[in-house]
């Protein structure tokens, strides 16, 4: 509620809903609910428990709480893939869906938070504070023991030391002592969290080369679109890219493609795509997708959607 709150500058009470009552024992087992008034228009709130229906499910289960109160039913959801948005907009259905989309129809609101490519040079993170904050994303403890990190990522004690007092003067993060060991940690949840740091994300991808098959090194994972396709639905692109962390002298190419049979797109990364891979062979799936170009494909920005799922649980 905070959220909405926020972004629309409007005042929102809630209150537990009280003809919960007169619901039949599987709504009220798969759904929680709340009343709310937004900016003095009554709304009921209804966030699902565990795994979403069906769109003519929920169709159904909307119209049977709307007879035991003919109010606006907003879904409130942690997450949501563009096909799913898209079938609920067309079905006019109310949903929230914290630091994403707001789509209020009986208030004529429809918004959607994009990620913007504009930032300063001291607001961008660090490779090093984007490995750090990726790795605590990835860990489901609430804390982390920050120097324990050096020798995963092998970094110095120094730069890890400078990555956590960045994400702690951008206000993502928050640290303790524990003796003389700092414990960094945050008390949101791990998608609102990433969403919150998306303007200061560092793109890893520093430039691009296009390598003969042949000349290509053993053993780069996977990157782009082809990663992106090895994790998802999405169809295989007829280019396969990798990712390389290592000097461009190391490699022998060329800035334009000639023959996308015969050639590869190399990705030269800032840091290494291995270090928090949980799939062998293929970078990890938050650096993958601050490093994809941005698409307005809907295909593409389902599959993104499809992995962040998988990544929060």
């Amino acid at each position: 509620m905070k959220y909405v709150s926020d972004t629309l500058g409007v005042e929102i009470s809630t209150e537990p809903w009280a003809s919960t009552g007169s619901l039949p024992y599987y709504l009220v087992d798969r759904y929680e609910f709340k009343k709310a008034m937004i900016d003095s228009v009554p709304c009921l709130f209804m966030k699902p428990i565990g795994e979403f229906e069906t769109l003519p499910a929920v169709k159904k289960h909307i119209s049977r709480v709307c007879e035991a109160e003919p109010l606006p039913v907003v879904l409130d959801l942690d997450a949501m893939t563009a096909r799913r948005r898209k079938s609920l907009i067309e079905s006019r259905i109310p949903f929230v869906v914290p630091s994403c989309h707001i789509y209020l129809p009986f208030l004529g609101i429809a918004l959607t938070e994009r990620y913007t490519s504009i930032k300063t040079a001291s607001e961008t993170l660090m490779p090093s504070s984007q490995l750090l904050l990726f790795h605590y994303l990835y860990q489901p403890e609430a804390e982390l023991r920050a120097g324990e990190t050096a020798e995963v990522f092998g970094i110095s004690a120094m730069q890890v030391t400078r990555a956590i007092k960045q994400l702690s003067a951008l206000g993502l993060v928050q640290t303790r002592k524990e003796g003389v060991r700092t414990i960094m940690l945050s008390n949101e949840r791990r998608h609102d969290l990433f969403n919150r740091a998306k303007p200061h994300l560092l793109n890893p991808v520093r430039k691009r080369l296009y390598v003969e098959y042949e000349d290509l090194p053993k053993g780069l994972p996977i990157s782009g679109y082809s990663a992106l396709s090895e994790m998802t639905m999405l169809g295989s692109p007829t280019m396969r890219t990798f990712a390389f962390y290592g000097k461009a002298d190391e490699l022998t190419g060329t800035d334009t493609l000639v023959d996308n049979t015969a050639q590869a797109e190399v990705e030269f990364w800032c840091y290494d795509p291995a270090l928090l891979s949980k799939h062998p062979g293929v970078v990890d799936t938050l650096s993958l997708i601050v490093s994809l170009p941005r698409d307005d494909d809907p295909r593409v920005e389902e599959a993104i959607e499809e992995l962040l799922i998988k990544v929060w649980g």
